[in-house]
């Protein structure tokens, strides 16, 4: 709908002619996108139905898993140099790779297989496309659970007695506490903070600690975090086991203070 502005000034009048009707495209957006999803599928079908088609289609679905990689490549990157916890920029990477990766099966792959021909490949060939867009998917979706935020925290700061403190086979540690949990029953449960070696004799059987236990009662054996009162406390490490994913964690740098619950926290 169009109108006319009337602007006065002391020395002068001037009228302005507003339109504040929508633009033409935003207008007819749905049928503009429904017009190039024709369009596009029928490219692609003309295409399909010729050797060098094919080639081609082989061509762009690789140029496009290569735009597509470098423009998701930009998340993690960004999140590295901002300093943030290497889950998050490790899913993201993660996340970039299988995604882009599925790209490059489906829209490559897939008319690569059809342009050589069953003269040419071993019928198994054609189910690589489609074992690998699977099998890409995966990791992406495991980088979206890495990057995940943990469940909720019960922040009412728990008494929990040392078990044992050992280590496996392979070094990694085991310190088991057991404590009251929101349900108010009693479960053991292992601790998430990696107690760095000058503070591991302190944590002795039968010594108390205080912790925080997640909110929801169905994690309860999980792991238990260190509290505030503890951050004299050095920490090489962390481990999630089970939290996210099976096998979650690593080493941070040495130092006291908690690894979950600092600026740079996991």
């Amino acid at each position: 709908m169009s109108r006319r502005v009337t602007i006065t000034t002391g020395r002068r009048t001037v009228a302005h002619d507003e339109d504040d009707a929508a633009p033409f495209w935003l207008e007819h957006l749905v049928a503009l996108v429904i017009a190039g999803v024709i369009v596009v599928a029928g490219a692609l079908v003309l295409l399909s139905l010729t050797d060098r088609g094919r080639a081609a289609l082989v061509w762009l679905g690789l140029a496009l898993g290569l735009v597509m990689a470098c423009g998701l490549a930009i998340g993690p990157w960004r999140s590295r140099r901002a300093g943030k916890p290497p889950t998050v920029w490790i899913g993201e990477a993660l996340s970039a790779f299988g995604w882009s990766a599925t790209t490059v099966c489906l829209a490559a792959g897939i008319p690569y297989v059809f342009w050589r021909g069953p003269d040419t490949i071993p019928e198994w060939a054609f189910a690589v496309p489609g074992v690998g867009a699977v099998v890409f998917m995966t990791i992406a979706g495991l980088g979206v659970r890495i990057r995940r935020q943990l469940p909720a925290l019960n922040l009412d700061p728990r008494r929990a007695t040392v078990l044992f403190n050992d280590s496996d086979a392979d070094g990694r540690q085991s310190i088991a506490l057991r404590y009251q949990g929101v349900d108010g029953e009693e479960h053991d449960a292992e601790l998430a903070d990696m107690i760095d070696d000058s503070w591991l004799d302190r944590f002795a059987p039968g010594t108390i600690w205080q912790v925080y236990a997640f909110r929801d009662p169905m994690l309860a054996t999980s792991v238990l975090f260190l509290t505030e009162a503890h951050d004299d406390v050095w920490r090489n490490g962390y481990k999630l086991d089970g939290v996210r994913l099976g096998g979650e964690g690593g080493p941070v740098r040495p130092g006291p203070g908690s690894p979950f619950f600092g600026e740079d926290s996991t």
